[in-house]
């Protein structure tokens, strides 16, 4: 039987469909192997699924680390440069993200001395600075993502960068701001943006916690508004290299459909402190206890 113009049509729209579903379902299952985390228990990664599948509200932690390809070829650190606490709920359609500072004093489990909570990460990777966010924040931490230096980056530049308004006047790596000034950053000028902290007029680590919080913020409402299929792939190829998380793809599936809504209305804060030399004459960040009680009071009341 010979086909119609129609039908010829139909069936190369099919033909398309079936490769591109192909090539997806492929992408899907060498990223999940690429960015899952393999350790994780299978209490843990049951109890995560069941959450996430009766659209229940989640914490996740999420580390920015200072590791790069030059860095991880000279087995140089992996600190924590961005810490951040996410509490989501999409029944109130609400996001509470906290920025940690980095140089906050910290017990961290194994560790005799105080350290920054930074280092958390270092001594024993994510598994130990979730048990370190738990144990000096009193706050549940479900599943982490981390990215590096590189997939910030890269991610930024997928989505046109990000535009924001300066909270500073500073320079730092060839690029400069200026207080007040709205600007548009590709990934390079965007993680300058977001790592400069003891240059001058930088405002220190509560400085650049601020704009970290400016940049999720942007680059959450910008990957919640984009439908396109070729940004969709180009985000799986730089998380194949540059991601881990204890959450599966079906997971993070999951949280892109039924909680992005929550993404679109976040409350951003910091805990509030002061940096002191102490008897180790090492500096740290000591947090005002009323003011951690209360923004973590906050954070917990978003998980009800």
């Amino acid at each position: 039987m010979k086909l119609t113009k129609k039908g010829k049509v139909l069936i190369t729209i099919l033909i398309i469909l079936i490769i591109v579903i192909v090539f997806f379902t492929y992408k899907l299952i060498h990223l999940n192997q690429s960015i899952y985390d393999s350790q994780s228990t299978n209490e843990e990664a049951k109890t995560i699924q069941e959450k996430i599948k009766s659209k229940e509200p989640i914490s996740i932690a999420i580390f920015g680390v200072d590791s790069d390809v030059e860095r991880a070829e000279e087995n140089m650190g992996q600190r924590t440069d961005t810490l951040l606490i996410a509490s989501i709920n999409p029944e109130k359609k609400k996001t509470k993200l906290i920025s940690v500072p980095r140089d906050m004093s910290s017990k961290i489990p194994g560790v005799t001395d105080n350290e920054k909570i930074a280092h958390a990460y270092a001594y024993g990777g994510p598994k130990t600075a979730m048990k370190t966010l738990r144990q000096n924040l009193d706050v549940p931490i479900d599943a982490y993502i981390t990215v590096d230096m590189d997939g910030f980056e890269k991610i930024i530049d997928i989505f046109d960068g990000v535009t924001v308004t300066s909270n500073a006047t500073f320079s730092y790596n060839g690029s400069s701001f200026k207080e007040g000034e709205k600007v548009k950053l590709d990934g390079e000028n965007a993680l300058n943006y977001v790592r400069s902290r003891k240059e001058d007029g930088a405002g220190g680590d509560e400085g650049r916690a601020e704009r970290q919080r400016q940049v999720i913020d942007t680059l959450a409402k910008s990957a919640s508004e984009t439908s396109s299929i070729f940004k969709l792939n180009k985000v799986l190829k730089v998380s194949e290299n540059n991601v881990k998380t204890n959450l599966t793809v079906g997971n993070l599936k999951s949280l892109y459909s039924n909680y992005k809504d929550a993404a679109q209305s976040m409350e951003k804060m910091s805990i509030e402190g002061e940096n002191l030399i102490e008897t180790d004459g090492v500096w740290y960040f000591e947090p005002d206890e009323a003011d951690k009680k209360y923004k973590i009071e906050e954070y917990k009341n978003n998980l009800k």
